[in-house]
């Protein structure tokens, strides 16, 4: 776990409280300490999902579409024969297109139709790994990018909130401290929270496998396991005791 605080402090702040209704004072003055704190929680990913895909041309229509058929359904087979549950898959995207409706037509070259398909798969982080190596066994050509997360979200984020706000409250007694006051009650206690999911993208390094015969068979790909943080802030303001 790694920790940055960043923290800003503002003393003897004045601020008017109102009066009770049956007084006939109007108003009084309360000085306060108002101390802001931010702290980062980094934790390995337990959640992974992947995105892979296959995509193949053929002259026609509809050899396009049962090319891409035929080895979609040998990838999602592999990868449910490796014990992924059906519900973890999804399909992110299906595409049959003429190729030159995509980058305009050429008289001197006859169409081809491009057939390709998606998926996002969710997985334990360290199963990962086996998902790819065994999908592009399979034939997937197109693997974008790899999201790490975690289980539960809101735990993290408590534990970054937790972290925040005992270094606000270390702040407030150092600084109470170094000017000779005393801390009073807490009035107010405001917090924030941001998300920082890592995520691998395999797309960004041209890192496409195409299955071509005659070939080598494609260089193993090594995962790294991300990391997760969250990011809290709080201001908490305490009233300075007589």
């Amino acid at each position: 776990m790694s920790r940055l605080a960043l923290y800003s402090v503002l003393v003897l702040a004045a601020q008017p409280i109102a009066a009770p209704a049956q007084s006939q004072r109007a108003g009084s003055d309360r000085k306060t300490i108002e101390i802001t704190a931010t702290e980062k929680v980094l934790v390995a990913a337990d959640i992974a999902t992947i995105k892979i895909g296959y995509q193949n041309l053929a002259a026609a229509k509809d050899a396009a579409y049962a090319e891409n058929t035929r080895t979609a359904n040998k990838i999602i087979k592999a990868i449910l024969d490796a014990g992924v549950p059906k519900e973890a898959i999804e399909t992110e995207s299906l595409k049959l297109e003429q190729e030159q409706e995509r980058y305009g037509a050429k008289s001197d070259q006859p169409a081809k139709y491009l057939a390709s398909q998606e998926w996002q798969i969710h997985s334990a982080a360290p199963d990962a790994q086996k998902i790819v190596d065994i999908a592009i066994a399979a034939g997937a050509n197109q693997i974008e990018s790899v999201e790490w997360s975690v289980k539960d979200p809101d735990e993290l984020e408590a534990k970054a909130y937790a972290a925040a706000l005992s270094r606000a409250k270390s702040l407030g007694e150092q600084t109470a401290s170094n000017t000779g006051l005393k801390l009073g009650e807490i009035i107010s206690i405001a917090n924030s929270a941001r998300s920082f999911d890592r995520e691998f993208s395999l797309s960004d390094r041209g890192l496409m496998y195409k299955m071509a015969a005659p070939a080598p068979p494609p260089p193993l790909l090594e995962l790294q396991p991300g990391r997760v943080e969250r990011e809290a802030s709080v201001t908490i303001t305490y009233s300075v005791a007589p």
